[in-house]
């Protein structure tokens, strides 16, 4: 019998369109105001018969409009999204009837008493400040309005000792419902922050599963079409071997270790990506300053500077520290300067600028060099892999930007590109400052 009653208890309460609300500070308040509505029905209810019996049809009227108010707030608060109107609604209707018995005297003087049971319901539906305020507002003005009001016969000639005590305990139950809600809060802000990590947590792990998704798929396609490759001109070697010229062989083996080197890249790469994913590599930020990555960065892509005549270019404003990974902002440099490498035309120009912005560090990696279509920028955006052989058919595993995308989200940064085709590219990616 008793889990027959929890289970319809439960149902009543937790029945309630509270999926209108995003916050459980306002799903608790909802809950709350259902209980305390279900509770002020059944007693207006009960009064309202009393009232009738009694033959006291003033009351009898006040109490009936009460209810009708008390219906409306019900049908608003199922209705609506906004949990502040029907909840000043309420606090209103118990106000008014805790004036009315308080002015009136209720049955036998004893209405003073049902204003003991008023914090309760304020300050847990209206919260601290409000609560607090109304039920300031509320004593001050019965307090002048019996002051006003006492003189005439219909009022109660309450007795003064009576009046302090009952104050005292109203004070005490006030400070009683303040201290709980300010428990409530307690609670509830952990489990919003909880809630809120948990959210962060399920959306990471989506994007994750998406990303896998669209990763396989031009993997698979990319793998499928150098494997190919490497099989057709091994099988072209074996089978026609001794009928191609030795300038020829020597052309078709330099192909296969182009594509033999362009799949170890792209198998990397596709490594390195996937344990981003699982969050693998450590992330360790320390502080450091740009240009120690830089010259590191030139002196590992100097045969291929001078291998296309590039001239290279630092504009530093800032000497300011960065406080990231280290290797993941070496990383992210290292891939910039590469593909700025592989798509400037030779005898060109490589310029990297930093700058500082706010709280971050804007590092900017440019080329005027073949740019990047619109679909190329779109497919960036949407975190899909992509390749386009170099501007002297340097090939590449199509990973590059998006895990140098990766590596600046990890560092709290972002990154843009701007391009126009056959113009330039400008790459540029924010890290965090020393504080």
């Amino acid at each position: 019998m008793s889990k027959l009653f929890d289970y319809y208890f439960k149902l009543l309460l937790f029945n309630t369109n509270d999926s209108s609300y995003e916050l459980l500070e306002e799903k608790k308040k909802s809950i709350l105001l259902h209980l305390f509505l279900y509770l002020f029905f059944l007693s207006i209810s009960v009064f309202l018969i009393s009232n009738i019996f009694r033959a006291d049809y003033t009351t009898a009227i006040f109490n009936g409009s009460c209810l009708i108010v008390g219906l409306l707030t019900f049908y608003l608060l199922r209705k609506g999204k906004n949990i502040f109107i029907p909840s000043l609604i309420f606090v209103a209707i118990i106000s008014v009837i805790s004036t009315y018995l308080f002015i009136t005297g209720g049955s036998n003087n004893s209405g003073i008493v049902f204003m003991l049971m008023l914090p309760l319901p304020v300050i847990l539906i209206l919260g601290k400040e409000r609560g607090l305020l109304a039920l300031s507002i509320f004593f001050v003005l019965n307090a002048v309005a019996y002051y006003r009001l006492k003189e005439f016969a219909w009022c109660p000639d309450y007795n003064i000792s009576l009046i302090c005590r009952l104050s005292i305990v109203f004070l005490f139950i006030s400070a009683m419902a303040f201290a709980n809600e300010y428990v409530f809060e307690i609670l509830y802000g952990r489990l919003e922050r909880i809630s809120s990590s948990l959210k962060t947590s399920q959306q990471r792990y989506k994007n994750l599963a998406l990303n896998r998704e669209k990763f396989l798929s031009v993997i698979s396609h990319d793998l499928t079409d150098h494997i190919g490759s490497f099989m057709s001109i091994s099988t072209l070697l074996n089978e026609q071997y001794n009928e191609i010229s030795e300038e020829d062989r020597m052309k078709l083996i330099k192909q296969m270790a182009n594509v033999s080197k362009n799949n170890y890249k792209l198998l990397e790469d596709l490594l390195k990506w996937s344990t981003v994913q699982l969050d693998h590599i450590p992330y360790s930020p320390t502080a450091f300053k740009l240009e120690r990555i830089y010259r590191e960065v030139i002196e590992l892509f100097n045969p291929l500077l001078e291998g296309k005549k590039l001239s290279i270019f630092l504009k530093m404003k800032s000497n300011s520290e960065i406080f990231a990974d280290y290797h993941m902002a070496s990383a992210i440099l290292r891939n910039l300067v590469s593909n700025a490498i592989k798509f400037s035309h030779i005898e060109g120009e490589i310029r990297i600028s930093a700058v500082e912005k706010e709280d971050k560090m804007l590092v900017t990696v440019s080329d005027r060099g073949i740019g990047m279509s619109e679909e190329l920028l779109l497919r960036f955006n949407s975190s899909l892999s992509f390749s386009n052989p170099g501007t002297i058919q340097e090939p590449g595993s199509g990973i590059g930007l998006i895990l140098a995308k990766e590596f600046v989200q990890k560092n709290e940064g972002e990154l843009f590109i701007k391009s126009e085709p056959n113009e330039r590219t400008e790459v540029s990616f924010t890290l965090p400052l020393v504080d």
